[in-house]
């Protein structure tokens, strides 16, 4: 009897191996977080002030604080200082955004006179923009216009141009 149960044992014991789960099974979830839409709002437009030319090409560049720069045939004329473009931006708190500012080549400021480039737009929400714990942020656009060569005087002005902003 106790060889039929050792041989028993023995028996099950090789047989076990035969019979050891092959496959496993375990159950999970799905999850996604949708975030609320992302919205911008222009608070101001962008304003290059009044400037004087020259019987040279100039340039202007406005920054991002609203202080001006010229160089070349171009010159500053007070009182009118310069206005960055400014927006704000709600949405999701805490969440990354990107800024995208038109191309070179795309914007023009037109009037009397030749056609003058609005170029090198940038903003000044650092390079990973994020809303805050609230939900909102807000940047300014500044950017360089090129004036002619004895530019015609006169109020020029540009089409609309975009300014976009998306989510990581």
């Amino acid at each position: 009897m106790k060889k039929i149960l050792a041989f028993s044992i023995i028996l099950f014991a090789i047989t076990a191996g035969t019979f050891a789960q092959n496959t496993d099974t375990e159950p999970t979830i799905a999850t996604a977080t949708i975030v609320g839409p992302l919205t911008l709002t222009k608070v101001n437009d962008m304003d290059f002030g009044t400037i004087a030319v020259s019987a040279a090409v100039g340039s202007v560049v406005l920054a991002t604080d609203n202080t001006r720069t010229a160089s070349g045939g171009a010159s500053l004329v007070p009182p009118a200082n310069g206005l960055a473009a400014s927006f704000t931006v709600a949405g999701q708190a805490s969440e990354t955004f990107a800024i995208t500012l038109p191309a070179d080549g795309t914007v023009t400021l037109t009037g009397p006179g030749v056609a003058m480039p609005v170029s090198t737009f940038n903003h000044n929400a650092g390079a990973t923009p994020a809303l805050n714990g609230t939900g909102t942020a807000a940047f300014t656009v500044g950017a360089t216009l090129t004036t002619g060569a004895s530019q015609a005087s006169g109020a020029y002005s540009s089409a609309n141009f975009p300014v976009t902003v998306s989510y990581n």
